[in-house]
């Protein structure tokens, strides 16, 4: 490839005026010099806060207004705006490494492929001015359905992409009718329907924001019924000969598995966490039947197995007797024939109800938040909630 190719990035805005000159600002400091800058104004209602913000960069950026319609609207439209044969994706509030377009963009070249979409990794940008690297497990991505579907700790960033933009001709682009979830089910349609490939490269090369007023945190319900849906729909798609090489592929699989069942299960993903099981206890059935045992036993809620449990501790590890093995496999055998999404998984709320209350209760809580959200920013939402209960009182 002679010419470098040229790439558009693409930054949809709804009332973001608080962020949006520092992002654009990080796309035109671009290593990279063959891009242009869109803007796409997405009927922003905040007495042209935004618009300002966006014209004050001149003809540096190609700028639009369009009527309200959500991100996948404003982002389509901002590819049937694009002249570049790359698309990337930039949000209002995020930004960019310097070299991230042309670090991609030398990958893709050294490729030599037009149905390879180069993804890299993301590090998280708190109120309080840390960043915190997320790294993508690369054993576990070169499974990309399975990453996507299972990713429930560091997963794929919209912005961390460099896309051809016959994907978005072929595909037909962002579905509008997904508020929540525009961006998953396109790279799942991208991989598994048109067959393009996903490649990571392995540098920190966008800076995701972590705030308050971001869709993810003020649609949390509909993230949470949307992102189980889309996740399980995605496992479906996975048959169990394909899950079970993939743990087989690499020791650390199962453990990375394991940890996002409980993290899926934590968060209330319904449907994902008991496929998720299944998947886990088929594999452990086949290949670790002690270890299937315990984690059936701590796992599933089933009264035929509680029924006949007859649990002892002998130096603080559980001891399951013939009775209750024969049980768990009778058990699983009959389960073998239940829909993913009908599977007993014991209910975390239950799960944890022992600590669920008093001091270690609210220490757990704390250290989940902070792990989730960072420590400057949990620290706000406390003070918020001891103001707001002092305003309560008075």
């Amino acid at each position: 490839m002679d010419t470098p190719p040229k790439v558009s990035i693409i930054i949809p805005v709804y009332n973001g005026a608080n962020y949006l000159n520092e992002s654009i600002k990080s796309a035109l400091a671009q290593t990279y010099q063959n891009l242009e800058v869109i803007v796409v104004n997405d009927g922003s209602t905040d007495t042209g806060a935004t618009e300002k913000i966006a014209q004050s960069f001149g003809n540096k950026i190609r700028y639009f207004h369009k009527k309200n319609g959500g991100v996948a609207s404003a982002l389509n439209f901002g590819i049937q705006k694009m002249t570049g044969s790359y698309f990337s994706w930039l949000s209002h509030d995020d930004l960019y490494e310097k070299t991230k377009i042309e670090d991609q963009v030398r990958m893709a070249v050294s490729l030599q492929s037009d149905d390879t979409i180069i993804a890299c990794n993301a590090r998280v940008l708190f109120e309080s001015g840390i960043k915190k690297s997320g790294r993508i497990n690369k054993n576990v991505f070169k499974y990309f359905d399975i990453f996507l579907a299972i990713s429930a700790d560091v997963g794929l960033n919209g912005c961390s992409l460099l896309i051809p933009k016959r994907a978005f001709i072929e595909s037909g682009g962002f579905n509008r009718d997904l508020p929540v979830t525009q961006d998953y089910e396109l790279w799942f349609r991208l991989s598994h329907t048109y067959n393009y490939k996903f490649a990571l490269l392995d540098k920190d090369l966008v800076v995701y924001r972590r705030h308050e007023g971001q869709d993810s945190v003020k649609k949390q319900d509909l993230s949470l019924t949307a992102g189980d849906d889309l996740h399980y729909t995605i496992l479906s798609t996975v048959t169990y000969e394909q899950f079970k090489y993939f743990l087989q592929d690499h020791k650390s699989n199962l453990k990375y598995t394991l940890a996002s069942y409980q993290l899926y299960k934590e968060r209330g993903y319904v449907k994902t966490r008991s496929a998720i099981l299944k998947y886990i206890l088929n594999y452990l059935y086949d290949t670790d039947l002690e270890e299937f045992y315990k984690v059936f036993y701590s796992e599933t809620d089933t009264d035929k197995i509680f029924n006949a449990a007859k649990q002892s501790k002998f130096l603080g590890r559980l001891t399951l007797t013939g009775v209750t093995r024969q049980a768990i496999v009778q058990e699983y055998q009959r389960l073998q024939h239940v829909d993913p999404k009908e599977y007993p998984v014991k209910a975390y709320i239950a799960h944890q109800s022992r600590i669920s209350g008093g001091i270690r209760g609210a220490a757990q809580r704390f250290g989940e938040s902070i792990k989730q959200d960072g420590l400057y920013l949990t620290g706000e939402k406390l003070v918020r909630k001891a103001h707001k209960n002092i305003k309560r009182s008075k």
